[in-house]
């Protein structure tokens, strides 16, 4: 099995069983405390504050051209996502979430924002298809309530799921992976093993890791690490979907943030053959 690790993830899509939850469940979306007033849409994804504070939405991604291994010049869904931000924010207010909100390594405030008309940001943008899930280390707190607005906004084909470069990669599929280095997917497929060291549970797609696709879990900030290995190697034999960016270690590589973020697909909702 993989040894390598990789701490600084994102995370894949939610365990819908709540058995699986090994941290601490909030309301979604999260009480909006803090009164700020829109300065400047900075991107889909970044907004200027009145306070001269950058807020980036936690918890989502929105499409750009870096969702591509060579990024195009422009990408019309990513003005679309700016463009989106724009609507729903048109009366400059917004109200931000405390209970899941940090500083991230920029000094950007991450937090979930809801509208001066009451609409909670992240999802809007994940009902109208412009935005991905993706939580981070921290971010996982309201990851179930957006994966099922996600998968809506998938069946509809809605936004950016129309499009086939976000299509959900079949782990099997390793050479295409591997020209997806360094682009955020999301990843399905059957787990043909589960290992683990003290700081790590590892689940394998293949017979052979050395050019399988893995994906692992950093179990450092999980309350019951043993309680955690244990749930996680039950998943073996079982239909699984993770998401974030792939690396090369050794195959194609995905660190997930939490084992919270581990979707246990049922056989009959494959995303596909």
């Amino acid at each position: 099995m993989k040894t390598d690790r990789r701490f600084s993830v994102l995370a894949g899509a939610a365990l819908g069983a709540a058995a699986w939850n090994v941290h601490p469940v909030h309301a979604c979306p999260p009480d909006a405390t803090e009164l700020r007033s829109l300065t400047a849409i900075a991107s889909g994804q970044s907004l200027m504050l009145d306070d001269g504070s950058e807020l980036r939405l936690s918890g989502i991604l929105v499409p750009t051209a870096r969702d591509f291994p060579t990024p195009p010049e422009d990408w019309p869904l990513e003005a679309e996502a700016k463009a989106a931000l724009d609507r729903l924010l048109q009366n400059k207010v917004l109200r931000l979430g405390a209970a899941h909100s940090f500083r991230d390594r920029y000094g950007r405030t991450v937090a979930h924002a809801v509208s001066g008309d009451g609409r909670w940001i992240q999802s809007a943008l994940v009902d109208e298809g412009l935005a991905r899930v993706a939580p981070l280390p921290g971010e996982t707190g309201c990851a179930r309530d957006l994966f099922a607005r996600e998968a809506v906004a998938r069946a509809k084909g809605a936004g950016l799921w129309a499009n086939p470069a976000y299509a959900i990669r079949p782990a099997r599929h390793t050479r295409t992976l591997e020209r997806l280095t360094g682009t955020f997917q999301i990843v399905e497929g059957w787990v043909t093993d589960v290992g683990s060291t003290r700081r790590d549970v590892f689940l394998n797609f293949g017979r052979n890791w050395r050019w399988d696709f893995t994906a692992a879990v950093d179990l450092r900030g999980t309350p019951d690490r043993d309680a955690t290995t244990a749930r996680l190697k039950l998943l073996k034999g079982r239909l699984v979907r993770v998401r974030g960016f792939i690396e090369r270690r050794n195959g194609p590589f995905i660190g997930l943030a939490s084992a919270d973020v581990i979707e246990d697909v049922p056989e009959g909702l494959a995303s596909g053959p």
